[in-house]
């Protein structure tokens, strides 16, 4: 028996008007405020994310503010790490494919030109600097390029980053990212191509850069010139990124050195950071990580930042917050020598010095050595020669790399069940996901505060700590004891006026006496906020382990709870929530996660969460249709669309 033949009479699909509510209401602006543009200030919403910001970062240090807390600690706050990144569980490692295109000869070093596929399908491009002289095995280097142009991938330009180490007696392997490689790949789908699914499915580009680094150290690894033992992983800005997050997911690193890529959460909100950054600066982070929960994941390895004061991408304010409780991490294990920073004058970059000393310090750590090192110039090979694959305009063996958000966290396939047993086991397994990996940081208490009220029923409610949103409701006076509520959860552009009595004469409200009510979530009203404003704030949650679309669940949760706590509400029997799009799927989370909520009219609702609203990983574990099921048979859901079939 399928779900939807247990649940049959439990979903009502409404054709056509039945009913008028016949009730007038005169202009909802309440005194000194406009109810509909309430929710849409900017200046509270800025505060609350900074505030949000600082609490994520003196929670995060709590957990492991000692080494016996750090201890204990370290392999839960791993394995979470891995799952912020799309990598718990690993992916299966499956034959490398490397393949080994040319090898070019320089005086004192080799280039090997190869790719290797780190999933069956998904290309790395990379080349391989070999020392020329000396016996091996050599200690080895992962090298991150970063974002750059170019044809051939951004290793080719690195080719002096990387002459440098294998002058010095390394094997360094310089691997092309996602978005600059050879094969494109999509790093700025949230920043750049609105593929907001991408919160939904919990997928970071950060997640398969970090795998294909992971894959990289399997290929040095079964090199018989590589010791395995004596590895290094660094890189400059998007490799900077690689560097910390490959360098706390892997422990076979053994020196860890990113430049230009540090700062903490609060910088990152406070200076705006999302602005200048692809989506590879972040993890999604479901656990409130900070970037000193990265620097002790690798304690008591060795940890090196590279940082320019003039740095406008990772500001001075930012890298010596993490330097400070880097420190402090590192002195856990009496080895605060092994954490420490080289600051340059100048913007974002990784500079000479910089990069000499970033071979000094594996050497200290890893060789034992302490010894002056100097960049000399390097013969560059022409690009061309330098390309695995031909370059992005070639024709590319059938690959994965434009999709591999689909593959590396796949979303859950929706079955049938056979039984209501079944079904049940099911539902209480989704409440429990749900509760930990979805929704996992909406507050847990609704307190809701009524800050002020105004004329003609408007009122502004406090939801979490200096958001304010605006709510009209209108209770019958003249009629008997309230026995039913309606409340009309507010799409982007409507109006007390113009929406919620017009868009209910579809629907049979109870002929009784029933108070009628409208909110407007966070950044919703009579207007709405700009596509820069709107991406900024999408950006700032998912670093603090939200979304806009849950923040706007937890203000309709305060409405329904404002309206629960009203004297008024002593006799209700009914509390009916409507809304349309994404808000209706909204208001449908709202009644699973409020049983006084009896039915729920959902009026062109979309259908998927690709589409919205955008929970943090909630495909990982279901879908729509099947979140409006766990309804069943406590609520009703009176469905106003064209597409039903696509909730059966």
């Amino acid at each position: 028996m399928q779900t939807r033949q247990f649940t049959r009479g439990l979903i009502l699909i409404v054709f056509q008007a039945l009913l008028a509510c016949g009730f007038y209401s005169r202009s909802a602006a309440g005194a000194g405020f406009e109810v509909g543009k309430v929710s849409l200030d900017t200046g509270r919403m800025d505060r609350f994310l900074e505030a949000e910001a600082l609490k994520l970062g003196r929670e995060a240090w709590q957990r492991f503010d000692s080494r016996d807390k750090l201890e204990g600690e370290k392999e839960k706050l791993h394995k979470e790490f891995l799952f912020m990144l799309g990598l718990d569980p690993l992916p299966e490692r499956t034959p490398l494919q490397a393949t080994l295109v040319r090898t070019i000869e320089r005086r004192d070093y080799f280039i090997d030109v190869l790719y290797y596929q780190s999933l069956p399908g998904f290309y790395v491009t990379a080349n391989l600097y070999r020392p020329r002289n000396g016996k091996g095995p050599f200690p080895a280097v992962i090298w991150g390029p970063g974002h750059g142009g170019g044809v051939y991938g951004t290793k080719t330009g690195r080719q002096g980053n990387a002459a440098l180490w294998a002058r010095q007696g390394y094997i360094c392997l310089v691997i092309d990212p996602v978005q600059a490689a050879e094969i494109y790949g999509l790093h700025h789908g949230l920043a750049g191509y609105d593929q907001k699914e991408w919160y939904s499915r919990g997928y970071t580009p950060m997640g398969i850069e970090v795998w294909n680094a992971m894959r990289g150290v399997d290929y040095l690894l079964s090199r018989k010139d590589v010791d395995g033992k004596k590895l290094t992983i660094t890189g400059v800005s998007g490799g900077g990124h690689l560097s910390w997050m490959a360098g706390a997911a892997d422990p076979r690193f053994t020196v860890v050195q990113p430049a230009a890529g540090t700062a903490d959460v609060f910088t990152h909100i406070h200076r705006n950071l999302q602005a200048m950054h692809c989506d590879c600066a972040y993890f999604v982070n479901t656990y409130r990580h900070d970037w000193p929960t990265l620097a002790a994941l690798i304690a008591p390895r060795s940890l090196l930042m590279h940082n320019s004061t003039g740095d406008a991408y990772y500001p001075p304010e930012g890298y010596l917050a993490v330097l400070e409780k880097s420190k402090q991490i590192f002195g856990f294990y009496g080895l605060a020598d092994k954490s420490d920073m080289c600051e340059v004058p100048g913007p974002h970059g990784y500079k000479q010095p910089q990069r000499e000393k970033a071979v000094e310090f594996s050497n200290r750590w890893l060789l034992g050595k302490k010894k002056e090192v100097k960049e000399l110039p390097v013969e560059e090979v022409p690009a061309e020669q330098l390309g695995a694959l031909g370059g992005i305009y070639a024709n590319h063996p059938a690959n994965i790399n434009d999709r591999v958000h689909e593959i590396l966290v796949p979303a859950a396939e929706l079955r049938p069940f056979d039984s209501r047993e079944s079904w049940e086991s099911k539902r209480e397994e989704l409440m429990k996901q749900l509760s930990e990996k979805v929704l996992r940081n909406l507050p847990r208490e609704v307190h809701p505060v009524n800050k002020m009220s105004g004329e003609h029923d408007a009122l502004i409610l406090e939801t979490e700590t200096g958001i304010e949103i605006g709510m009209v409701s209108s209770v019958p006076r003249d009629e008997g004891p309230v026995q039913s509520a309606v409340l009309y959860i507010a799409s982007p552009g409507d109006t007390w006026q113009n929406s919620i009595w017009g868009f209910m004469k579809p629907f049979p409200l109870p002929e009784k006496p029933t108070s009628k009510h409208m909110v407007f979530p966070r950044g919703i009203g009579d207007e709405q906020w700009d596509d820069v404003t709107l991406m900024k704030y999408e950006r700032d949650a998912l670093t603090l382990g939200r979304t806009l679309d849950d923040m706007r669940l937890y203000d309709i949760l305060c409405a329904i709870e404002s309206i629960a706590t009203d004297a008024s509400f002593a006799g209700v029997k009914e509390l009916t929530l409507v809304g349309k799009g994404q808000l209706a799927i909204l208001a449908a989370y709202a009644a699973l996660l409020d049983s006084r909520v009896t039915r729920v009219v959902l009026h062109s609702p979309s259908v998927t969460h690709r589409d919205g609203p955008y929970f943090l990983n909630v495909l990982r574990f279901t879908d729509t249709p099947q979140a409006l099921a766990m309804l069943a048979p406590r609520c009703e859901l009176a469905f106003l669309t064209h597409e039903i079939e696509e909730f059966n």
